[in-house]
């Protein structure tokens, strides 16, 4: 193919020379030019060349920006791991039968010891996946499913459910309803919490006669709640790219579609359980796979979700007043002025709802954060390190003083309470975690007076971003 290639480049050189090249059944090249037939002729080759360069050019530019556009469906993401290749099987077998609709398969294997990665390369359709030499635990899995993901809605699932008909059609019909409907999810036989279904079905096929009969679409069932399970999760990709990406900082499994879900009612979105679908659900296989380990990784995960959040009751209050039914994403709970990266080393400076790109060689400290949290703010103008540094340098001596206090500044109270003055508004650090992720720990807190502190407007508080730990794996 490419002598083939050569060979067509070397004509069109000489073409464009004014010359046309032929060759003979005997092989050998013959020249000429000059004659009303051979100019037509010449003119028409070129003609058809250009024509054939230019749509294969177009071609070749719309498939590439095709695999990053969205498609009209859905991607149902699937993170699986150790032993559990039949219910994966059942799964997708599921999914193939009962759902009409658009969609796409994402598998993330778990560094699964079976023979699941065999199983995943002699599958066709509608399925792509990623095999792991390490176990990347459920929110790094789905994250990485999340990259691959092209529809317009997205989906969780877990692989020991079977879905059932209409199950899809019901959740895509409750989740466009209403545009404060964040996350959406399903009934099912074996949950904890509101989901639960007690259900008497012995067999698959009994339990797919009574799934027809349950899943008939009723918006009278389409019930707010506090939480949502992460069995089975649907949502809007515009929902996704303000809420983000599952927080890596819970190992393997737990708490961590808690800690999602409690991100998007920050936001303003509800949470609903769409109690006119229901789905089977072996449940909690990967969870059971731990063993003894299961009660470390949970108080592990637990004590995470705590020193994450605090007093998580009151400061969703906090917020939903704040909010006053408005919408936000999560951009709206990061700070300002301060150093980040996504996943290349690449520094961006981040001021004003601008990120600028950092130019110049400088020792700065950056927050690592995921590519949606850094796509969320706005592309401005670049700006030199050194401008940077003399920036932080006034930020880390700054003093209270006349005059209003400056953007980007932090303070703190008397109660030990830390702030930032954004926008012209207090805005209050949680706790000592976003501190922390957010390389703000040791910048200097100027102290300032209840009096003072009286004077400003209070924000919405700042909170940390999702850790990000497997973008280059």
């Amino acid at each position: 193919m490419k002598l083939k290639v050569k060979r067509r480049l070397a004509v069109r050189k000489k073409r464009a020379a004014g010359k046309a090249v032929v060759r003979t059944k005997a092989g050998r090249k013959r020249t000429y030019s000059g004659s009303p037939a051979n100019s037509y002729n010449l003119g028409f080759n070129r003609g058809y060349d250009a024509a054939f360069d230019h749509g294969f050019r177009n071609g070749w530019d719309a498939g590439i920006s095709s695999f990053s556009q969205p498609f009209q469906g859905t991607s149902i993401i699937i993170v699986t791991t150790n032993d559990q290749r039949v219910h994966l099987q059942n799964c997708i077998d599921s999914i193939y039968e009962h759902t009409p609709e658009p969609f796409e398969i994402i598998i993330i294997d778990n560094a699964s010891t079976d023979d699941t990665a065999q199983y995943l390369k002699n599958l066709t359709g509608k399925i792509r996946y990623r095999i792991f030499k390490n176990n990347l635990g459920f929110a790094g899995g789905t994250n990485q499913g999340l990259r691959l993901a092209r529809g317009n809605t997205l989906l969780f699932l877990n692989n020991d459910t079977i879905v059932t008909k209409n199950w899809l059609t019901n959740l895509l019909a409750c989740l466009n309803s209403n545009e404060k409907f964040g996350l959406v999810g399903p009934m099912t036989n074996y949950i904890s919490g509101e989901q639960l279904l007690p259900t008497q079905y012995q067999s698959t096929e009994e339990m797919h006669r009574f799934a027809e009969a349950f899943n008939i679409s009723d918006p009278s069932k389409w019930h707010t709640t506090g939480r949502l399970t992460g069995f089975c999760v649907l949502m809007k990709r515009d929902m996704f790219e303000r809420l983000g990406f599952l927080d890596e900082g819970f190992e393997i499994g737990n708490c961590e579609d808690d800690d999602y879900g409690y991100r998007a009612r920050m936001m303003g979105y509800e949470l609903v359980i769409a109690k006119d679908t229901f789905i089977h659900h072996v449940g909690s296989v990967s969870i059971k796979a731990l063993g003894e380990r299961f009660e470390e990784v949970y108080s592990k995960n637990l004590d995470f979700y705590s020193r994450k959040w605090g007093d998580s009751h009151s400061l969703l209050h906090e917020v939903q007043q704040k909010l006053s039914g408005g919408h936000a994403a999560m951009r709206d709970f990061y700070p300002t002025h301060l150093v980040v990266r996504g996943v290349s080393p690449s520094l961006y400076w981040i001021e004003d709802g601008m990120r600028r790109p950092i130019i110049g060689d400088a020792q700065l400290q950056a927050s690592r954060i995921s590519q949606v949290d850094l796509r969320s703010w706005r592309m401005g103008a670049p700006i030199s390190a050194q401008e940077v540094l003399n920036m932080m340098t006034v930020l880390s001596h700054g003093l209270i003083g006349r005059g209003p206090l400056p953007e980007g500044m932090l303070v703190s109270d008397t109660g030990n309470n830390v702030y930032q003055i954004h926008s012209g508004k207090l805005r209050r650090f949680v706790n000592d975690w976003p501190l922390s992720q957010w390389k703000l720990s040791q910048r200097h807190q100027a102290p300032i007076s209840n009096e003072l502190k009286a004077c400003y407007e209070q924000g919405l508080p700042i909170i940390a971003p999702a850790v990000i730990v497997a973008d280059n794996v």
